[in-house]
């Protein structure tokens, strides 16, 4: 038998087989783990890219996992902020969650499902996408000239108590985004006439998504632009995200693909702002 430790297939080709075997059996990562520090260090990078509760089965470490390793002081910082990239969180107090964002600025798409309030380390990130609740974007001295907000092109904002007497508020914050393209709120927080302001006042907005409590065309308010798009989000919206970052035809996607086909000409009527099961998207 042979003592040499060194391994008998190319690097690239072992780290394929390794890397493709964590996401394919996400149940046998801790035991990879085990194998050697090589394929620990290509492993970790799998483990700890997606952060997410226990309902999305494919995630292979959850926000308390992720917490209690930060806690246990041993990993350097840069550890968090190369491999952490997309993060869903619910459950944490503002504390812990303060102690999460804080090492993990390197976060590409952030959910966050809890008050944002006494959480100063939003700004040590930087999320393309970002979804919070509505109250959070403007409350508590909050603005989007905060950095955390610099880099977000799509923004989905949670509420259905929404009052329509303070969307002027939103609108004003919300005009404020520089890089933002993609917005998503609940339809009934705001009124057709306003949300035609937000299509007028944000000049890089490609796709406004309306989120009705049901999809009865008959009973739609929508503005006249073919940026808009009524539609319906899946009620397990931790699976909607995954596919997203995943590179799968999430929400954001399917809104695309239909204001694309709009623009052509393929949608009957033109005026038709929803989805339906012959557009094929």
């Amino acid at each position: 038998m042979s003592l040499n430790p060194s391994p008998f297939l190319p690097p690239e080709l072992e780290r394929e087989i390794f890397e493709n075997a964590a996401l394919m059996y996400p149940e046998t990562v801790n035991n990879l783990l085990l194998v050697s520090h090589r394929v620990r260090d290509w492993i970790e990078r799998i483990k700890y890219r997606i952060v997410a509760p226990k309902s999305l089965l494919s995630a292979m470490c959850r926000p308390r996992g992720l917490l209690r390793l930060i806690q246990s002081r041993s990993k350097p910082a840069s550890f968090f902020r190369d491999r952490v990239q997309h993060l869903f969180v619910e459950g944490l107090d503002a504390e812990r969650l303060d102690q999460v964002l804080s090492l993990c600025s390197g976060i590409q798409s952030l959910v966050l499902f809890r008050s944002l309030r006494h959480v100063p380390s939003l700004n040590a990130t930087r999320p393309r996408q970002l979804a919070l609740l509505l109250d959070d974007l403007y409350e508590d001295g909050r603005s989007p000239h905060m950095p955390m907000f610099a880099f977000v092109t799509h923004l989905d904002l949670f509420d259905t108590e929404y009052p329509n007497t303070t969307a002027g508020d939103v609108l004003a914050h919300l005009a404020l985004m520089p890089a933002l393209t993609h917005l998503s709120m609940w339809q009934g927080s705001m009124r057709p006439l306003a949300l035609t302001e937000v299509l007028a006042r944000c000049g890089r907005l490609k796709a406004l998504i309306g989120q009705p409590e049901e999809l009865v065309p008959d009973l739609l308010l929508f503005p006249d632009d073919v940026r808009f798009v009524s539609m319906l989000l899946s009620d397990e919206y931790v699976h909607e995200w995954a596919i997203g970052i995943q590179g799968g035809l999430d929400f954001w996607a399917r809104a695309d693909a239909f204001i694309a086909k709009r623009r052509r000409g393929e949608i009957k009527p033109r005026s038709r702002c929803w989805i339906e099961d012959g557009d094929f998207i």
